[in-house]
């Protein structure tokens, strides 16, 4: 006699008649659906299919931009990075600050502070946990250098001093308006509406150093379509 199925019953699984009708034979991303009866190959073969695999090479995924400066090259986006968000009016500058607030009290405020002085609960005065104070955004140095928003974006990128980069925690859009918050903090300490008119109106050229990095291309724009 012949049997093309079987009950399952105590620790006998069964005999089941094309099992691909019940049990998929496609792979799935990140899953191991692999089942011997259906499958060609090992459950190895199967595992090395289904696991993440690195990205094609030379290609942008959905929504991701490609940052165009190495990390040597910080006097080049200094010179060369505006900020990339533009409100139209006031209210669109507001929602951006409110945004911008919110994600730079949950990254930034614990080193650089609520106020953007460099004394947050970290380093408190000297009494905190981190031995060294964190950069003052609102010091004359910061305040009178005027369009140095791709000074601030290259750090986010890259880390500064034992700052780590903050890629991860941060999209584009959201590191240009954590600057522009940063910006609000600055106009707040100079006594300066930082408004839409504000927006944009200071602007200073910083040389790059170019005997130390060869510009072979020309500027990019961290956001143009590729």
């Amino acid at each position: 006699m012949v049997a093309s199925c079987g009950r399952a019953g105590g620790e006998d699984t069964g005999h089941e008649y094309m099992p691909d009708m019940a049990h998929s034979i496609a792979y799935e991303a990140n899953y191991n659906s692999y089942y011997r009866n259906n499958t060609w190959g090992t459950e190895e073969d199967y595992r090395k299919m289904a696991e993440p695999r690195k990205p094609v090479a030379n290609t942008i995924a959905r929504g991701e931009s490609v940052y165009h400066y190495e990390e040597s090259e910080r006097e080049r986006a200094m010179a060369e990075l505006n900020n990339a968000v533009t409100p139209a009016n006031q209210e669109e500058l507001d929602d951006i600050l409110t945004r911008g607030g919110n994600l730079y009290n949950i990254y930034c405020a614990v080193c650089h502070g609520e106020e953007g002085n460099g004394n947050g609960p970290l380093y408190n005065n000297g009494d905190g946990p981190y031995p060294a104070r964190p950069a003052s955004f609102i010091s004359d140095d910061f305040i009178k250098a005027g369009n140095s928003d791709g000074r601030f974006y290259h750090a986010i990128v890259y880390g500064k001093g034992v700052m780590q980069s903050h890629t991860d925690k941060l999209n584009p859009e959201e590191r240009w308006e954590v600057i522009h918050y940063i910006r609000s903090l600055q106009g707040i300490k100079s006594g300066t509406a930082y408004d839409i008119n504000a927006v944009g109106a200071v602007k200073v050229n910083v040389a790059p150093d170019t005997t130390a990095v060869e510009i072979e291309e020309p500027a990019h724009d961290e956001h143009a379509p590729h």
